[in-house]
Formats: C-alpha cells, sequence, structure tokens
C-alpha cells in the first residue's frame, strides 16, 4: 500500500513538472524525436494537451523543435559522406537505396515525409549527403511537421477547440 501511494506522488510530481515546463519539455523532446533518438513526439504532444496546454501552441512549439532535430540530420549528412553516415548510423545497405532513389526522383519534396519513423532520419541525411537546397529542405521538411502535428493536435482536441471557438 505504501508502495502505491509513494508512485502515485511520483506520478504526480512529474505531472506538475510538465504543466510548469510544458512548452520547453515539448520543445526539448521533439527536437529529441527529430534526430536518432528513439522517441515518439506524437504521444508527448498528446499527453501535454491532456495536461491542458494551447493547442495551437503546443503545435508550434512542437513543429519547431522536430524542424531543429530534423536540421541536425540534414547537418550530419551535409558536413560528412554517404560511406560515412551508413557506418556511423548502421543503415541498412537496401534503406540508403531507396533513400537514394526517392530524393533522385523527388528531391527537396522528400523532406514533406521526414516525419515517418525510421526512414525520415534517413532521408534527412541523405539530403544532406546530396546536397540538395537546404531552405527547401527546411520549408518542406517544417511545412510537413507542422502538417502532422495539426492533424494530431485535431484529431485530440477537435476543429473548434484547435481554432478556440
Amino acid at each position: 500500500m505504501v508502495g502505491n501511494g509513494a508512485a502515485l506522488y511520483m506520478v504526480e510530481i512529474i505531472i506538475d513538472f510538465f504543466k510548469d515546463y510544458g512548452y520547453l519539455g515539448m520543445g526539448v523532446l521533439a527536437f529529441l524525436s527529430g534526430t536518432v533518438v528513439p522517441i515518439t513526439s506524437e504521444v508527448l504532444l498528446v499527453f501535454f494537451l491532456k495536461l491542458g496546454l494551447n493547442a495551437f501552441g503546443i503545435t508550434l512549439v512542437a513543429t519547431l523543435g522536430n524542424t531543429l532535430g530534423g536540421i541536425t540530420c540534414f547537418m550530419i549528412g551535409f558536413l560528412t559522406n554517404k560511406q560515412k553516415v551508413q557506418k556511423l548510423f548502421k543503415i541498412p545497405d537496401k534503406r540508403m537505396k531507396r533513400a537514394d532513389l526517392m530524393i533522385q526522383k523527388y528531391g527537396y519534396w522528400t523532406a514533406a515525409i521526414s516525419f515517418v519513423p525510421l526512414i525520415g532520419e534517413t532521408l534527412l541525411v541523405m539530403l544532406g549527403v546530396m546536397r540538395v537546397n537546404k531552405y527547401k529542405v527546411v520549408a518542406v521538411m517544417a511545412a510537413g511537421k507542422f502538417v502532422r502535428y495539426v492533424f494530431i493536435t485535431v484529431s485530440y482536441t477537435g476543429l473548434s477547440a484547435y481554432f478556440g471557438f
């Protein structure tokens, strides 16, 4: 019985921490999620929404953090070459070839789906390796991530709550 009470108390402390630092916490976690760190920012977004944070505000913060994480992946690729990236991140040949073909076919538009788990980071690294226009990559990447977060937020809150009416 004492153990359960202590566990519930710890959960309350964690929830209070996220309430106090919710936007900053979401931004940091979304950034990490946008890199190669295996964090699911979508689940965290819903958690922060459930805590009562502003839907539009938390969507913007998640987008910004995740986009900055994606820029990190792009820069890793930009500052190195394909062989080093593949060796460093242990990316299978099949996934590298698939990313390479997709980028050759669609160019910077590939960044729109950079939020897809596992392949998204690979695509961003490959866009960097292939020296695709960084401004176009960032713009398309940010738009894709924003649309994804809006979809998740609206799915959770409803359209009227998202837009505040």
